[in-house]
């Protein structure tokens, strides 16, 4: 019988070049999350967390046994000691080429180690006194203009097609922000700028922003504030927008503490809502699993 390791992998929420130190964070964590005892005033969203603790410790045994035998995660790469050890060596190769590579040539390795303990820290203290001079002259100019507000939060309906990879939209990570956008020139609180254009986030995503001098390669439409209930058929994005970030996620089900949304193929098949803590969700076409 064969063992569906991305099942295994899905459930823990590990990429397919998971390090064993982060298959064993990801476990504990989400065992705290999920954990029955987290929900004695619910019997139902307690027996939902049992079910999910089983599957979590299911995977973690699989993963793990596999780790034993083969001294490496089934969707990694060989580990590169001979012996299996419960720990992540990641960065002790380097150390030690870099090692070999000083006693190989100690003279320049002399000469190089002078500077860097002289010229490092000089060049660390220039920087960020350049940078708080930059920050505190910006802060100020933009403190004596008005702003003037663009409306935000762009949101793509399903229909649409993909977003290019030049632009973000409402959703977006930091780091999908990060690399269309480049690093901005300061961030306050939970908003990045770009001179005096603005994107701002919550919880390390994208819920809108302004323009005003600076370009920002966002894509999509507003996305109406009309809708403030979670439906059938709903996408993840939309999802987002209403409800925001999960505390569990995965590609089938979404974990808001004791509730919790299903999807297939990105849209909303089903939802859980727990007293505890209720979604906002369309009761007309409420569904229970």
């Amino acid at each position: 019988m064969s063992v569906n390791y991305r099942h295994c992998y899905d459930l823990l929420q590990l990429n397919p070049d998971a390090t064993w130190e982060e298959l064993r964070k990801n476990y504990k964590h989400l065992v705290q999350r999920c954990h029955p005892d987290r929900f004695e005033q619910d019997p139902v969203a307690r027996e939902e967390a049992e079910v999910q603790l089983r599957e979590l410790n299911n995977a973690y045994q699989v993963l793990s046994g596999y780790y034993k035998s083969h001294r490496r995660l089934p969707l990694g790469k060989a580990a590169a000691h001979s012996d299996w050890q419960f720990q992540n060596t990641s960065g002790l190769e380097s150390r030690e080429e870099e090692y070999r590579a000083a006693q190989k040539w100690p003279v320049l390795n002399a000469v190089v180690s002078k500077w860097v303990v002289l010229g490092v820290p000089l060049g660390l203290i220039v920087l960020v006194f350049a940078f708080l001079l930059s920050q505190f002259s910006k802060g100020e100019a933009d403190g004596n203009e008005e702003e003037q507000h663009i409306p935000s939060s762009p949101l793509q309906p399903a229909s649409v097609a993909a977003k290019a990879d030049s632009t973000f939209r409402y959703g977006d990570s930091s780091k999908q922000v990060l690399a269309v956008q480049g690093s901005p020139t300061r961030i306050s609180g939970d908003s990045w700028f770009y001179g005096k254009s603005r994107v701002d986030f919550e919880q390390g995503y994208v819920v809108g922003w302004y323009i005003e001098g600076t370009p920002l390669q966002a894509s999509g439409t507003s996305p109406g504030k009309e809708q403030k209930q979670i439906d059938m058929g709903m996408s993840m994005e939309q999802v987002l927008a209403i409800q925001g970030v999960p505390v569990m996620k995965s590609r089938r089900r979404w974990d808001y503490g004791a509730s919790f949304i299903e999807f297939r193929n990105g849209k909303v098949v089903g939802w859980y809502s727990s007293v505890l803590r209720p979604l906002a969700v369309d009761e007309k076409s409420r569904s229970r699993k």
